[in-house]
This record gives structure tokens, C-alpha cells and sequence, in this order.
């Protein structure tokens, strides 16, 4: 027997103490707040629960509390997380069927940066980089590069920082094609064509809820094989893209 399936077992057995809903309402997951990517999942993941004739409703909270609310169990789970998430709550279990896909974007306005392509080109040992508050792999990619991080709440806060030279990076994540970086205010400084990273994000459930993981997975896959989550994604694409 595998090792996800003892995990699964031993979750199934464990007794349940979180305070998420009772039997027969809908699932309730944390949402980031203002990251125009979640009405997309949100979207995605209903069709999904709907699959297994459940439904589920959306609370806003900022990133990092998000995530500790859906690991002590006052939700159900967490929209999206990167895979790493697993291994750091071990509350939570993710469902092993990517949900979006995206990239981190270095911004600079540091001339000595303007033209390169990637990060690859420079020492980041000690640049300073703002990175947004509880968005994990902006976080690990910044200490992965030795990169001095500045935390800041909200997109905005880290555009000023750059302009007010602050800062000699930021990094941006661009999901399914949302990005602050669409927005015009964003224009006046260089991005590198090469991301930093690269990454997939996954659904998390509470532990208490292990039993539906494994037919989520298949429903998301008959969402992608089917045609239906590209047309969806496709509709979301079109509207205004703003952080």
C-alpha cells in the first residue's frame, strides 16, 4: 500500500475537531481577498463539487490568515495553495490535480537590471525584493535567491515601493493570465521576459474532509479533458483584469 493511501486512511480515522459546516451545507474555503484568479477557481471548483452534487460558498480573508483559518478547520479548506502547502499544515490535504497553473514575474525599475532577460544574469545575493504578504512561492523564491524580502499587503504597496526605489525587484504572480501587470500604472517599469518560477496551485481540504479527495481529482480532470475548463478560463480572460 502506497504512502497517500496510509495518509488518507489515518486521516479518515482521525477523529474530526475542526468548526467548518455541518452535514448538508455548502463547503465554506478561504479565499484570498482581492486576486481577481479566485472568481476563476471558485467558478472551476463549483462545477467540480457540483460533479459530486455538493456546493460550496467563499469567505474573503487575507492571504496569510486564509490559510490558518482552513488549517485549524474554522473552513473547510483553502481555494488554492502551491504543492509545498501540504507539507508545511498538516491539517490540510490537497487534491492532486492541479486547479491553475501560473508564473512569477521579476519587475524592476533598477536601471542597472533594465534589459536583462533573466535573474539567472545577476548575483540576487542581497537585492532587495518586495514580495506580497503570504504568497508563498514569491516568498520561497526570494529566499531561494538569497534576495533580502520586503513584505508589503497589497500590489499597489509594492509598486510604490519601486517607484520610490525601495526596493530593486518585485515579484508578481500572473495565474491563468491575471496580473497586476496589465494595469497601466505598472508601465513604467521593466519586465523580465524569463519568469522566476514557474508553478501549479492545488485545492486544499481539511483533513476531515480526506475522503472527497480523490473524487475531486477525477472530477477536475473530466473538467480539463472535457473541454469545459479551457471555455470557462477562456470567459474569464475577457473581462477587465484588475488587482
Amino acid at each position: 500500500m502506497g504512502c497517500r493511501a496510509l495518509l488518507i486512511i489515518f486521516l479518515l480515522a482521525s477523529p474530526a475537531t475542526a468548526h467548518a459546516s455541518p452535514p448538508d451545507s455548502p463547503l465554506r474555503f478561504a479565499i484570498i481577498d482581492d486576486v481577481p484568479s479566485t472568481h476563476l477557481a471558485a467558478h472551476l471548483l463549483s462545477v467540480a463539487y457540483e460533479d459530486l452534487s455538493l456546493s460550496i460558498t467563499t469567505e474573503k480573508l487575507p492571504s496569510r490568515r486564509a490559510l490558518l483559518t482552513a488549517d485549524m478547520g474554522e473552513v473547510d479548506g483553502d481555494l488554492f495553495r502551491i504543492a509545498s502547502v501540504g507539507d508545511q499544515y498538516p491539517n490540510l490535504v490537497g487534491v492532486p490535480y492541479p486547479l491553475l497553473e501560473g508564473q512569477l514575474d521579476a519587475v524592476t525599475g533598477n536601471p542597472d537590471l533594465i534589459g536583462l532577460q533573466s535573474l539567472d544574469e545577476i548575483d540576487t545575493t542581497r537585492l532587495r525584493v518586495t514580495v506580497r504578504r503570504g504568497v508563498i512561492i514569491a516568498e520561497q523564491t526570494a529566499e531561494a535567491l538569497d534576495m533580502v524580502p520586503v513584505r508589503a499587503d497589497r500590489y499597489d504597496q509594492m509598486r510604490a515601493l519601486l517607484e520610490w526605489q525601495r526596493v530593486d525587484l518585485a515579484l508578481v504572480s500572473d495565474i491563468e493570465g491575471f496580473s497586476p501587470l496589465h494595469d497601466p500604472s505598472w508601465d513604467p517599469f521593466y519586465v523580465f521576459p524569463e519568469p522566476a518560477a514557474r508553478f501549479q496551485l492545488f485545492h486544499y481540504l481539511h483533513r476531515q474532509h480526506a475522503e472527497l479527495v480523490v473524487p475531486l481529482a477525477a472530477a477536475l480532470e473530466k473538467l480539463d479533458r472535457s473541454g469545459e475548463r479551457a471555455q470557462i478560463t477562456s470567459r474569464y480572460q475577457t473581462l477587465p483584469n484588475e488587482l
